[in-house]
C-alpha cells in the first residue's frame, strides 16, 4: 500500500502546484489609476556583422527593465532576505509566478538568442530584470551615397500582448549605453565606432484586437557611419586606373587599330568584372549609388574609346589621316575632362539627393 500512497500524494501535489502556478500565470500588469510604467534600457556590448546584401545587422546587449508591482512585496523581518532572486531561465520560468513584460524582437530577421537572465525583487515589490540577449534585426538601408554612406540601424522591441493602456515603456537612461574599456570600442569592418541613442514610438498593430488599441515599443538605434577607404582602395582606384590607361591608345600608332581594341576591350572587361565583384556585397536595389554610377561611367568611357578607335580607323582607311591624327588629339584631353567631370558631377548629385 506504501507505493500507492506515495504515488496518491505526489500526483495530488502535481495537481495542486500545477493549479497554483496556472493560477498566478493568470495575473496581468498591476493594476492602478494608468498603465504600468516599464523602464528599459539597452547596453550594446557588441556588433558583430552589417549585412548590406540583406540589409540586416547582429548585436549583442544586456535588456534591463524595472517596474513596481506591490503584489510581490515581502516583509523582510518573515522571509529573512532583503531580496528575492531569480537566477536562470529554470528559476525564472518554473519558480517566479509574478506577471513580467514578455520582450520580443519586432523587426527579428535571424536567431534572437536569450542567453541568461537575473530578476531582483525588493521588499516594496520593485522588480528588476535583467537579461542578456543575441539577435540579427532587420532595418531599412540608404544606399545611394555608397561607399560614403552612414546608416541608421534599429532594433524594436515590443511586449507581447499588452497595448499603450495597459503597459508604457519609459527609456532609462541609467542602464542604456555601450561597451567602452579605455582603447577598447565596438567596432564593425568597413565601420567607424557606432552611436547609440533609445527612444519610446507608438503605433497601432494588427495582432491586437480592441479597434485602436495602440502599443509602445523600445527602438535601439545605432548611428554607424561606412569607412570608404576600404572600397575605394579594392574598387574605385583600381577601375580608375584602368580606365587612365586606356587612354593610351590615343597616342598608339594608327596602323595598330587591331592593339588599339585589344587594350580598349580589356580593360572594358575589367570593369565589368570589378563591378559583378562589388554588386555581389548590395541588396537588388533599383536606385543608383555614387560607386554604381562611377562605374557606368568607367564603362561608358571606354566604350567609347572603342568608337573613337573606329572612327580613326574608317578615317585612315579613306586616307584622311590628318584628320584621325586630329580626332587622336582631341580625345586625350576631352575624355579625361569628360571623365572626371562626369564623376563629380553624378557624384555630388546623388550625394545630395540621398
Amino acid at each position: 500500500m506504501l507505493p500507492i500512497a506515495r504515488y496518491m500524494f505526489l500526483s495530488i501535489l502535481m495537481v495542486f502546484c500545477a493549479s497554483t502556478h496556472a493560477n498566478n500565470n493568470l495575473l496581468g500588469p498591476p493594476e492602478g489609476d494608468g498603465p504600468v510604467v516599464v523602464d528599459i534600457g539597452f547596453y550594446l556590448s557588441n556588433v558583430n556583422f552589417i549585412s548590406e546584401a540583406d540589409e540586416t545587422f547582429h548585436f549583442e546587449g544586456v535588456v534591463s527593465m524595472h517596474w513596481q508591482d506591490s503584489r510581490l512585496a515581502f516583509d523582510p523581518a518573515v522571509t529573512g532576505y532583503d531580496n528575492q532572486y531569480y537566477q536562470g531561465y529554470f528559476q525564472f520560468n518554473e519558480v517566479f509566478t509574478g506577471w513580467w513584460p514578455q520582450l520580443f524582437l519586432a523587426n527579428q530577421a535571424g536567431r534572437f538568442e536569450q542567453e541568461g537572465v537575473i530578476l531582483r525583487i525588493t521588499p516594496e515589490g520593485n522588480v528588476y530584470y535583467t537579461e542578456e540577449i543575441e539577435g540579427v534585426a532587420k532595418s531599412h538601408f540608404n544606399l545611394a551615397r555608397y561607399p560614403f554612406d552612414t546608416q541608421q540601424l534599429e532594433a524594436i522591441f515590443e511586449v507581447l500582448g499588452f497595448d499603450s493602456e495597459q503597459v508604457a515603456l519609459r527609456v532609462d537612461p541609467a542602464s542604456s549605453g555601450m561597451w567602452e574599456d579605455g582603447q577598447h570600442k565596438i567596432k564593425v569592418p568597413q565601420w567607424y565606432t557606432p552611436t547609440l541613442s533609445s527612444s519610446i514610438v507608438e503605433y497601432q498593430p494588427r495582432y491586437l484586437s480592441g479597434g485602436e488599441s495602440r502599443l509602445s515599443a523600445f527602438k535601439v538605434q545605432l548611428d554607424v557611419e561606412r569607412n570608404s577607404w576600404y572600397t575605394l582602395r579594392l574598387v574605385g582606384f583600381p577601375v580608375m586606373i584602368f580606365v587612365i590607361l586606356s587612354w593610351s591608345v590615343f597616342w598608339m600608332d594608327r596602323s595598330s587599330v587591331g592593339d588599339r581594341m585589344d587594350i580598349t576591350f580589356l580593360g572594358i572587361l575589367t570593369v565589368v568584372a570589378y563591378q559583378i565583384m562589388f554588386s555581389g556585397s548590395l541588396p537588388k536595389i533599383a536606385y543608383p549609388t555614387v560607386l554604381g554610377s562611377f562605374m557606368i561611367i568607367s564603362f561608358v568611357t571606354m566604350c567609347a574609346s572603342v568608337a573613337v578607335n573606329l572612327r580613326v580607323w574608317v578615317l585612315d582607311s579613306r586616307g584622311l589621316y590628318h584628320n584621325g591624327d586630329a580626332l587622336d588629339r582631341r580625345s586625350r584631353y576631352l575624355f579625361p575632362i569628360g571623365y572626371f567631370a562626369a564623376i563629380l558631377l553624378a557624384g555630388v548629385s546623388l550625394y545630395v539627393a540621398g
